[in-house]
């Protein structure tokens, strides 16, 4: 018996593309992540756009949206580090959640080759990374 197509019309379209943005957002979630998807919004004043400052032949980036989501890419020679997930403030101090995790390391450096998360203390309009307790600081600003 021959096999039958299936009909294709605008509204089975429109259900596998629901199905599909279902999908990805179920697989984006992170610690300061809501239960259907996406981020919670966190302190609004800590949202923007910050460069690394203070850490030699370190370059990085990290923006903070009002949605509570983030960026983030670091450049230390041949290592790239780039990724997205959920922010939240706690307290004194920002934890930077990448996708799939449920916390941030605390013990992330520029020489790691996957993107942990980080956890930054709000120091002013500045987010400061003692990085992995090392002695080497370096602070975000905007």
């Amino acid at each position: 018996m021959p096999m039958r197509r299936a009909k294709t019309t605008p509204k089975t379209i429109a259900t596998l593309a629901v199905m599909a943005a279902l999908a990805l957002a179920a697989c984006t979630t992170s610690g300061g992540a809501l239960a259907g998807g996406g981020c919670r919004p966190s302190d609004a004043k800590l949202a923007g756009h910050y460069y690394l400052n203070g850490v030699m032949e370190v370059g990085s980036e990290l923006l903070l949206r009002p949605d509570g989501s983030f960026e983030f890419m670091l450049a230390y020679g041949a290592n790239d580090q780039y990724g997205k997930g959920c922010w939240v403030r706690r307290g004194g101090t920002v934890e930077v959640i990448p996708s799939g995790r449920s916390a941030a390391s605390r013990r992330h450096t520029p020489e790691d080759r996957g993107f942990g998360g980080l956890v930054l203390t709000v120091w002013g309009r500045s987010l400061v990374w003692d990085i992995a307790g090392s002695g080497y600081k370096g602070r975000y600003e905007r």
